[in-house]
């Protein structure tokens, strides 16, 4: 099995999360469950855009609370992958006072020490492969160390999303927009 870390990079012009929910912390990077006292509804609002025409993206991760459009959810709920916690979000669309129930906050549980690290390269050549913010040049995977999971976060790089080729080809049969998957080498961060 092949394994890719997923970003949506949106489609031209991408609306980005203006205003997340103000949260006494929580784990969202940690794979463990959230424990913290959340709102019923997690509220987000996106930018303004000056575009005539923009988008809103199916995968928010760079963000401190990270969403996904329902239609994903239902995706990965097909495939069987359960290691996410979801919770109820909406998003204020600032360019036209719309407020869309079209996302979930969401956790993913578990974090995954795969990168392979005679073929993965950092930065900075003295710093080593270590947990939680490894700062690669070049990231590639060792499939044997993902113990057959279709999605977890990166241990050595928690802001790494990775998904099984199951989901990679799953999400390009539902023909959302914007999502780039990054192979053996090719993702730095």
């Amino acid at each position: 099995m092949n394994y890719y870390v997923i970003n949506d990079e949106g489609v031209y012009p991408a609306l980005a999360v203006a205003q997340e929910p103000e949260l006494l912390g929580g784990p969202w990077y940690e794979g463990i469950p959230i424990s913290i006292p959340l709102p019923a509804v997690l509220q987000y609002e996106l930018v303004e855009e000056d575009e005539a025409v923009y988008h809103i993206k199916n995968l928010y991760d760079a963000e401190a609370f990270p969403l996904m459009s329902k239609t994903l959810a239902r995706i990965l709920a097909g495939l069987g992958v359960n290691n996410i916690e979801y919770f109820p979000a909406q998003l204020l669309n600032r360019n036209n006072q719309q407020l869309l129930d079209t996302h979930v906050a969401f956790n993913v549980l578990g974090l995954v020490a795969a990168a392979d690290e005679a073929t993965s390269t950092t930065f900075f050549e003295d710093q080593p492969i270590g947990l939680i913010d490894t700062d690669f040049a070049s990231l590639t995977l060792d499939p044997s160390k993902a113990h057959g999971l279709d999605l977890f976060r990166l241990a050595e790089n928690c802001s790494a999303i990775i998904v099984s080729d199951r989901v990679k080809e799953a999400i390009e049969a539902a023909a959302l927009p914007g999502f780039v998957f990054y192979g053996p080498g090719e993702w730095s961060g």
